[in-house]
């Protein structure tokens, strides 16, 4: 059973120092989406979904459909959603998770897909003293084999994958997570990184700031929702100001 951290606040806590404005630089804590924000794989994760539908349970997903409905979902959310839809014998929900997680992995070993400029924020990040994390709805090993291929596994220790929660996003359940696991208690020092609105969605609700990265959704859709919305991430980013 996860634990929750209390994050109850004091009357004093309530008046935010930050409330004129603040920057990556002064929180304690970074939470990172996986898919589509460090590693930029949506439209692949797309291709693979897809085709593991088709071919598996018969069932015809558009890139389109896939985008409005599932972006940001955990893979056991989407496939299990997908199984639902099917009218002709399948393998179990776990099975076709793990296929799904080794067709990433043969597909993304022969590229990377984590590029220079996100590893440089990352490095940054890590050299201001933030603590980091990955908090994602992916498969654990999946995960951890690209940050491996990337030559982050160091500074992205701790990782909150699908495995870990027993809601995925939208629900906030993996940034508390995240947010415990770091030690940090008060979630306004906490920014999450994401690129889908199910992300987004968890993250205010766990009480945190939020910057989008573009790409997964019109640039207006994100910016309804997040704190501002990042063309791309680079180490120019972690000296960036954003209101309140």
């Amino acid at each position: 059973m996860t634990h929750t951290p209390d994050f109850s606040l004091s009357p004093d806590s309530l008046r935010d120092p930050l409330a004129s404005g603040w920057g990556i630089a002064d929180m304690h804590g970074l939470l990172l989406d996986f898919n589509g924000t460090l590693s930029d794989d949506e439209r692949l994760l797309s291709t693979l979904i897809r085709a593991l539908a088709s071919e598996s349970l018969g069932v015809t997903l558009s890139a389109d459909r896939y985008i409005t409905t599932f972006a940001g979902r955990s893979d056991s959310d989407i496939l299990g959603a997908l199984l639902r839809e099917s009218t002709r014998p399948h393998a179990a929900l776990e099975t076709l998770v793990e296929q799904l997680a080794e067709r990433y992995e043969r597909a993304a070993a022969s590229v990377q897909l984590i590029s220079e400029s996100t590893r440089e924020f990352v490095r940054g990040a890590a050299a201001l003293g933030l603590s980091l994390a990955v908090v994602t709805g992916a498969n654990r090993q999946s995960v951890l084999s690209a940050l491996r291929k990337a030559d982050l596994d160091d500074l992205l220790s701790t990782v909150v994958a699908e495995e870990d929660v027993v809601h995925g996003k939208p629900h906030p359940e993996g940034f508390l997570r995240g947010a415990q696991l770091l030690g940090i208690t008060d979630p306004r020092r906490i920014v999450v990184v994401e690129d889908s609105l199910p992300g987004i969605a968890a993250a205010r609700a766990a009480g945190m700031r939020v910057l989008a990265v573009a790409g997964t959704h019109p640039d207006g859709e994100l910016r309804n929702h997040a704190d501002d919305v990042l063309p791309t991430l680079n180490r120019s980013v972690l000296t960036q100001r954003f209101d309140s």
